[in-house]
């Protein structure tokens, strides 16, 4: 199909698909949350998905080269630290504020890029943090200008997501993508085991409400899209990378609303609109800031 000959346009579907379902994982996340501690939860679906990659890339493995692990150990730490402030803030919020905390990320990367390979931010790029933060303030700050606990760890979450997120930008350019994912997953629930058998109190039994979540997050929520976001990142640039992902929250918020029924006040969709905003001034300001090109029609004699 001519589709799948375009590369570009392949990967950028692919990450359109990574990010409904990671949209969809804050309401299942939130469920589980419930009866299953933060960690126990991260190991669990880490770990299925660390062994359902090795199955089905086994002939792969013979490959693998210790710059593969070493890096894989960097980004499975990055993973575990985002996914369990994620996981411990969406039992203090709502999925759906959750879900928009954890997108600010769109609007950090191009500073971390700034420091890490000295591309400067351009003014638009600061124009959408001053928006982010008015949407944070709208959103989670209140009357006595404290915060909800969840909605702080959700923020912290989105750091942590932005730096994983130029990472993996800069190592898939020269390393497997696959192998990567493969020792990337494995480190994210090496990292969370400690803590669920030493931290957290485990409960006696599997809640059986559990077991479908816990499925759904490690074959589909971990596995697929980690393997979907390693190869996609690899064909598509950064910032366009980010810029679809950063409809996670629109996601996010639509199941939250769906499927949790959690409600939408004003005040609310007031954070919402200005951090969407800020996410889509940060990725495609560009667009509006580089200067008008001159027509080629009728320039040719």
């Amino acid at each position: 199909m001519k589709l799948f000959r375009n590369r570009s346009l392949t990967a950028e579907l692919g990450i359109v698909l990574v990010t409904m379902i990671w949209g969809s994982s804050f309401v299942v996340v939130k469920s589980a949350a419930d009866s299953i501690p933060p960690a126990t939860i991260i190991t669990l679906r880490f770990g299925i998905a660390a062994v359902l990659l090795c199955l089905f890339f086994f002939r792969r493995l013979k490959e693998i080269k210790w710059s593969h692990i070493k890096w894989g150990l960097l980004i499975g730490l990055q993973s575990f630290v985002a996914y369990e402030l994620q996981t411990m803030g969406v039992k203090y919020t709502t999925a759906g504020k959750n879900a928009f905390l954890t997108a600010v990320y769109c609007v950090i990367v191009p500073f971390l890029y700034w420091a890490i390979k000295k591309q400067k931010p351009r003014a638009f790029h600061l124009i959408s943090a001053f928006l982010c933060m008015a949407g944070v303030g709208f959103l989670s700050v209140q009357r006595n200008f404290s915060m909800n606990p969840g909605d702080l760890l959700s923020l912290a979450c989105g750091l942590f997501f932005a730096i994983q997120i130029v990472t993996i930008g800069i190592l898939t350019e020269k390393n497997d993508p696959i192998l990567l994912c493969i020792t990337q997953t494995a480190a994210t629930a090496l990292f969370a085991l400690p803590f669920a058998l030493f931290a957290e109190k485990a409960p006696s039994a599997m809640p059986v409400q559990s077991i479908f979540p816990l499925l759904y997050l490690g074959v589909v929520g971990t596995m697929l899209t980690t393997v979907l976001q390693n190869v996609c990142q690899k064909y598509t640039e950064p910032s366009k990378a980010s810029l679809i992902m950063s409809l996670e929250s629109v996601f996010g918020t639509l199941c939250g609303i769906l499927f949790l029924h959690e409600s939408l006040t004003p005040r609310s969709f007031g954070g919402f609109l200005l951090i969407f905003l800020a996410i889509m001034l940060s990725e495609r300001g560009d667009l509006l800031f580089s200067p008008h090109r001159k027509l080629k029609t009728g320039q040719n004699g």
